[in-house]
């Protein structure tokens, strides 16, 4: 009698996210802090923070993704002052 095996199905890496810069992630911090003073990007801003100690730490990377998603209408205010922003922007709009 033969053990079934579970494989868990591992999404391929996200080509954009595996060049992450900590300079750009400094630049983009230094972009939100001066122009986007407003508490609805704190936890954006300490997201990157933290990505900064580890940029190439999937999870963390995952996190910004799901908390500038969260920033609903200031998404574009944060992308016209961290363009670099766009890296974790979801290539796919509508959640398909």
């Amino acid at each position: 009698m033969s053990q079934g095996v579970t494989t868990l199905a591992r999404k391929p890496p996200n080509k954009k996210l595996q060049s992450i810069d900590i300079a750009d992630i400094d630049i983009a911090l230094q972009m939100l802090n001066k122009y986007l003073d407003t508490p609805d990007v704190e936890p954006l801003i300490a997201a990157l923070e933290t990505l900064k100690t580890e940029p190439q730490n999937e999870a963390y990377q995952e996190q910004i993704t799901k908390v500038f998603d969260e920033l609903g209408s200031l998404q574009g205010a944060a992308l016209t002052y961290a363009p670099y922003l766009n890296i974790f922007v979801s290539d796919d709009p509508f959640g398909d």
